[in-house]
């Protein structure tokens, strides 16, 4: 590896060390989905653009969130890059199905924008299985704001939409990750050991 390489690297490690790094990657997949929304309430269109732009950054947040973890912890989810590759790569390749729907005059932007929310609010929710609460809080967000979008006329969805994103936002900040959800009571989580930490592991524990 390059020096360049090695001191970015280094640069990305002295960040997800923070100890409010998962304040800021929440906060931050939060923000993204108040985007979307008010994106989605000034333009249809615009909207379904910009979630098939956003998966991405959701994909990557997942990554830093779970590096974060490791970096802090010593404990590594083993296959954690398969799992979330077949979580994301699944979901946007049927944001691109969604796509050509669109492109094919099968659907119009407005159907084609809440698909691809719900999509994205579905994958969030699985990768809370090897993410922690916080992304069980997101996919949970993306599918009350998708119903939302479907149930309410705008004029109301946008006040609704801040209610909900304002106590999700609280809930995340204030609720410790081992509690509520079976999967996420792991003290081993904050415990330095630098053996291998599987998936299976965590869903054992």
């Amino acid at each position: 590896m390059s020096n360049t390489g090695q001191e970015n690297e280094q640069g990305l490690n002295k960040a997800l060390l923070n100890p409010n790094i998962d304040e800021y990657i929440f906060i931050s997949l939060i923000i993204a989905t108040f985007l979307g929304e008010l994106i989605m309430n000034a333009s249809l269109f615009t909207a379904f653009i910009y979630w098939v732009l956003i998966t991405p950054f959701f994909f990557i947040a997942s990554i830093l969130s779970e590096k974060a973890k490791t970096l802090r912890t010593g404990r590594e989810t083993a296959h954690l890059i398969r799992y979330e590759l077949f979580y994301w790569g699944s979901a946007f390749v049927a944001i691109l199905l969604i796509f050509l729907l669109w492109d094919f005059n099968r659907i119009g932007p407005s159907e084609a924008s809440i698909a691809i929310h719900i999509i994205l609010a579905h994958t969030m929710f699985l990768s809370g299985i090897v993410l922690r609460l916080r992304f069980y809080l997101v996919g949970i967000l993306l599918f009350i704001t998708a119903g939302l979008n479907i149930t309410s006329q705008f004029s109301a969805n946008f006040s609704l939409d801040i209610i909900v994103i304002a106590m999700i936002t609280l809930l995340g900040l204030k609720i410790k990750n081992q509690l509520i959800l079976p999967i996420l009571k792991r003290e081993s989580d904050f415990t330095k050991d630098q053996s291998n930490y599987s998936g299976e592991d965590r869903r054992n524990t």
